[in-house]
């Protein structure tokens, strides 16, 4: 069976409005579709997005604190405790070994100057002794012998003395009678005159010279007044003789003046002699140990055999350290029989290197510090007294000295201690304790008391810290009341509201 197909009929020729709606309708809806697409997208954005929040308001600053109060009444139980700064030397040290040693200046190494017995001991090991105490008693042929020397020698300068005197007399004397003689005066004047003057042997020779010439002298006078009777040849012997009587008085008169003064001068080198002998014998007494007034009133004669004792004194105060020999024992001038050493003052040695040169430099006058833990002994000063000059080639140390008191006598010598050598320029600095430091949002300050109850905080920079202080390089001045305790309360109270807010 065929099925036909109709046959469409041709379309109807278009208007001009429809040709323009049929151009111009795909257009609208395409528009409208968009609209539409876009406000659903959007309707549905309202629906799965939140509505955004009001932009937040502008966060306040945080307040610049600078200063707190607080109540004086709440001090005690907060802690709180201010200092007033005063710039000090901040003790920066580097520690050494070192060890306490004998005061050597004030050591004595004592040994009998002479040969001799011991007879008594009259000190114990231990003791303390004064100045000239006896330390023991010597028996010493040698100090007997020094003694007879002594008043030999004082005795023979006696007689020198008397010698001289005489001498000095007689030269004296002689002068006179020789210028007596010289101005004519007549024999019996002179005799009269020198009758009781020391002159010697001189007198009877000058004067029988004297006589000679003066008989001769009367003799020619007497010739001359009778010439002619007398011959001239008599005559002219005779003044010949007198002319030799003449030269042989004046050449004994020369000659006693001089042989007078000559003696004279011997005597006095005779009179120092004896005084050169006794000052050498009294030397020696002296330094034996003998004392001046000793020595004005020593007589062996009247001492006997005690004249022989030697007693063996402290020379200064001190403690017997070392004591060595026994009574009866022979001792010699090598033999040591007592250490005395004053240990009120001791000496501090401690090794130092070439590391340590600058800081030794740096020293000046400053004093040293040490301790001795182990012996309960606290830190103590001492007076750097030299500061060494030679680096042993062995350890390569230098033995730096000091002098530190030691009135208790805890410090022994032998015993080690903890040397404290201070180091940096030695001049004052601020300085407070680490507990005055506080520290917040990066920065680093301490409380200073303002007045009344208020506190201001201070920002600070600090410098070395060395032990239980720290130095403050700039921020404050000396005079600042700074708190050292409880500034942690103080920092509570300034940063409360930040603090409750965090």
């Amino acid at each position: 069976m065929s099925v036909e197909t109709p046959i469409a009929a041709p379309p109807a020729p278009a208007s001009p409005r429809g040709t323009w709606f049929r151009r111009v309708m795909p257009l609208l809806l395409l528009t409208a579709g968009v609209a539409l697409g876009a406000a659903g997208m959007e309707a549905v954005n309202l629906v799965t997005q939140p509505s955004p929040k009001p932009p937040p308001a502008s966060e306040p600053e945080k307040e610049n604190h600078t200063s707190v109060k607080f109540d004086r009444e709440k001090w005690g139980s907060a802690g709180i405790k201010i200092e007033s700064l005063t710039p000090t030397i901040l003790d920066d040290r580097a520690w050494r070994t070192g060890r306490i040693v004998l005061d050597q200046d004030r050591v004595a190494y004592i040994a009998p100057p002479v040969e001799g017995v011991i007879v008594e001991m009259r000190v114990r090991l231990g003791e303390d002794v004064k100045a000239g105490t006896v330390l023991a008693v010597l028996e010493s042929r040698e100090i007997a012998q020094a003694k007879l020397e002594y008043v030999r020698a004082r005795v023979a300068m006696t007689a020198e003395r008397e010698r001289a005197g005489w001498a000095q007399d007689t030269a004296k004397n002689t002068a006179d009678l020789v210028k007596a003689v010289a101005d004519g005066k007549p024999a019996a004047e002179i005799d009269t005159e020198f009758k009781n003057r020391l002159v010697g042997d001189r007198r009877q020779t000058l004067m029988t010279a004297y006589a000679n010439r003066n008989q001769l002298r009367l003799l020619l006078v007497s010739q001359r007044a009778s010439r002619g009777v007398v011959a001239d040849a008599t005559i002219r012997k005779t003044e010949a003789d007198v002319e030799a009587a003449e030269a042989s008085l004046r050449a004994l008169c020369e000659e006693f003046r001089f042989q007078a003064a000559q003696q004279a001068r011997q005597a006095e080198l005779k009179v120092k002699e004896a005084e050169a002998a006794v000052q050498a014998a009294r030397t020696h007494l002296l330094i034996l140990g003998f004392h001046s007034a000793q020595l004005e009133t020593m007589d062996p004669a009247t001492e006997g055999a005690a004249a022989a004792r030697f007693e063996i004194k402290a020379p200064f105060a001190g403690t017997v350290v070392e004591k060595h020999g026994v009574r009866l024992a022979r001792v010699t001038p090598q033999v040591q029989m007592f250490q005395l050493a004053d240990l009120s003052t001791v000496w501090v040695q401690v090794d130092t290197f070439e590391a340590d040169l600058p800081i030794v430099r740096g020293l000046g006058s400053r004093p040293i510090v040490f301790r001795a833990p182990a012996a309960g002994v606290d830190e103590r000063n001492a007076n750097v007294l030299y500061s060494g000059d030679l680096v042993d080639r062995t350890s390569r140390a230098l033995i730096l000295t000091g002098i530190a008191k030691n009135p208790d006598r805890v410090l022994k010598p032998g015993m080690y201690v903890e040397v404290g050598l201070p180091r940096g320029d030695g001049r004052p600095a601020i300085h407070v304790p680490i507990s005055a430091i506080v520290r917040h949002d990066g920065k680093t300050f301490v409380f200073v008391h303002v007045k009344d109850d208020e506190f201001r905080r201070t920002d600070v920079e600090l410098g070395r810290e060395i032990g239980d202080h720290v130095e403050i390089k700039a921020g404050l001045s000396p005079g600042d009341a700074v708190v050292v305790e409880g500034a942690f309360v103080l920092k509570s109270e300034l940063y409360r509201d930040e603090l409750v807010g965090e």
